[in-house]
């Protein structure tokens, strides 16, 4: 389940926004049967438009919307209201769900000497701890932990900043601890073929939005920095974050990147190089290098 639950079209994704988790029903009413709730940061499909109008009042705002139809990964937290069914669509209001995907990169090619003329090495240091026994006292009773045949050790609970509690689904979690970065709160885990998973404790978000703190990269003013997961064999997904007051959240994916970035460099807060390797390619293991721009859609 690790492995096999983190391949998704972006483009195609919506991000669930509700602080405390969005509602799911089985008909699109507000007295349909309740089937669960999905956590902030949940990554939806969009099945369906019913056109159903619909309005409420959160903290004495009306907010509109529509009931849409969703599909869901009921995965690793337990969301639904009856865990024994397997359930992966339902009913939400829309006024909970952004876009994942906010801005645009503008990509240009270069050749190595218009490249490497502005290059430089760079990087982002940030703090990590690798031993379990030491992450379990430091986090203390925010994040809760079991043995599970099999498996040892495992994660089971995590207490959120805004009190929320997650738990998480053990007959489907099969990645083990790798480390922890408490600067960001974010707990790594792995999974079959090396796969990372990782869990915002901040927030609850997952590797999609989350990625792993080892690929960060600091835009010049800490404005934007580069994100990014080892998606399992040779090949890594990449991101770009936003700055917004303490935290960073998901921007934009790289959709044209196939493989590795093997080089990076921020020019300013919107525009960087980047070098490519597409390593699934054996045959073909000549780097490209390319100039990008972040744009807004």
């Amino acid at each position: 389940m690790c492995l096999n639950t983190l391949i998704v079209q972006s483009q195609d994704m919506y991000f669930v926004n509700a602080t405390n988790g969005l509602i799911i029903r089985e008909q699109p009413k507000t007295n349909a049967k309740r089937i669960g709730k999905l956590p902030y940061g949940s990554l939806v499909e969009v099945v369906n438009k019913t056109n159903v109008t619909l309005q409420i009042s959160d903290q004495g705002q009306q907010i509109n919307g529509e009931w849409v139809k969703i599909k869901f990964q009921n995965y690793p937290y337990l969301i639904l209201e009856n865990n024994e069914e397997y359930i992966d669509n339902g009913y939400v209001f829309s006024a909970y769900l952004e876009p994942l995907e906010k801005a645009k990169i503008k990509t240009t090619t270069l050749d190595s000497l218009e490249f490497f003329k502005s290059y430089k090495l760079s990087e982002t240091k940030i703090i990590k701890i690798e031993s379990q026994q030491e992450v379990e006292k430091l986090l203390g009773a925010k994040v809760t932990w079991k043995n599970v045949e099999f498996y040892g050790r495992q994660i089971d609970k995590i207490q959120l900043k805004n009190e929320q509690l997650l738990t998480i689904n053990q007959d489907s979690f099969d990645c083990s601890f790798n480390a922890f970065y408490p600067t960001e709160n974010i707990l790594l885990f792995e999974g079959g073929h090396n796969i990372d998973f990782s869990i915002n404790l901040n927030t609850g978000e997952l590797t999609e939005t989350t990625g792993n703190p080892g690929y960060i990269i600091d835009s010049p003013n800490k404005t934007y920095r580069l994100n990014g997961w080892f998606g399992g064999q040779e090949c890594s997904s990449y991101f770009i974050q936003k700055r917004k007051n303490d935290a960073y959240n998901y921007l934009v994916g790289f959709d044209d990147i196939t493989c590795q970035i093997i080089k990076f460099y921020w020019l300013s807060d919107t525009e960087f190089l980047y070098a490519v390797k597409d390593y699934s390619d054996a045959s073909n293991l000549k780097e490209t290098y390319m100039k990008a721009q972040i744009l807004p859609l």
